[in-house]
């Protein structure tokens, strides 16, 4: 045979193999065009990923932590009205805080807007000692609810989301957890608040801002949660509405999260007019949503 003939149809079969090969794999960057956006993260489009990576990484969840914790304490014949005791631990918890003081009472329902809107710790503590007789018997609830909500791969352990060891979820597990919370309008209203006001027993007026800056600042958004540890870096769940679709966000671990939220969101309704094919995910219980 042809020295040359046989060089040619080997080139033309390896050629073959190759773009065989392209095609059958998708293209990386079509599912995440942001690799610096976060260590982990996902925009979910009307129930479907349109970007992502690291899905189902294990990452510290910070306070998006608090989400469960709200969701935990509202299934616990939540009586808004209530008046919580403030105590020494809650007290003196660390920042983010709207500035509670041992012996003080405070509504139950401002504690959760301080909670869910400025993340305050002092605030979260205060709930929780007064719905559970420790922090671990409240994390065995959280434990259980994550469960019924098909977070399979999170385990929690501090209420507040301080890092801890085993305490720990996925872009996955967070994407199920923000639909529910959200799916409360007792949250979904406190969420999308961008001020309020605690008043407490001793007739003091805590004023606070929602930690969420993309409220105000973005057309569209709506809520949800921000987060920060030393271990689980700057984290964030939000979710927008305009002309019809939704779009949901978790970026764990970012180092520019207020930028590279304001680009994803707006480069995902953008997607979403044009009718850009989604990946194909769909995040279960998110259909249509």
């Amino acid at each position: 045979m042809n020295p040359n003939k046989l060089l040619r149809g080997l080139a033309i079969a390896l050629l073959i193999a190759v773009v065989g090969t392209a095609q059958a794999t998708p293209r990386a960057y079509s599912h995440d065009p942001y690799p610096r956006a976060a260590a982990a993260y996902a925009a979910v489009v009307d129930g479907e990923l349109l970007w992502g990576r690291n899905l189902d990484v294990h990452r510290a969840p910070a306070s998006l932590t608090k989400l469960l914790t709200a969701l935990v304490l509202l299934d616990s014949d939540w009586q808004p009205d209530a008046l919580l005791w403030v105590r020494h631990d809650a007290a003196h918890a660390t920042r983010p805080r709207v500035g509670l003081r041992t012996g003080e009472l405070v509504r139950a329902d401002d504690a959760l807007a301080a909670m869910l809107m400025h993340s305050a710790n002092d605030a979260c503590l205060a709930l929780v000692e007064n719905a559970a007789g420790s922090l671990q018997e409240f994390a065995a609830r959280m434990n259980e609810r994550a469960e019924q909500l098909g977070m399979h791969d999170s385990h929690f352990v501090h209420p507040c989301g301080f890092d801890a060891d085993g305490q720990y979820s996925t872009v996955t597990d967070l994407l199920r957890l923000a639909r529910a919370a959200h799916a409360d309008p007792r949250i979904a209203d406190v969420v999308a608040q961008e001020r309020a006001t605690l008043g407490t027993s001793s007739g003091r007026q805590l004023a606070f801002r929602n930690t969420n800056q993309l409220l105000g600042h973005l057309e569209g958004v709506v809520g949800l949660k921000t987060g920060y540890t030393a271990h689980a870096g700057r984290c964030l769940i939000a979710v927008a509405e305009q002309s019809g679709h939704r779009v949901w966000l978790v970026l764990l671990d970012s180092q520019h999260r207020w930028g590279a939220a304001h680009r994803i969101i707006t480069d995902a309704f953008a997607a979403a007019a044009r009718g850009m094919p989604t990946a194909h995910f769909a995040v279960p219980g998110y259909a249509g949503t």
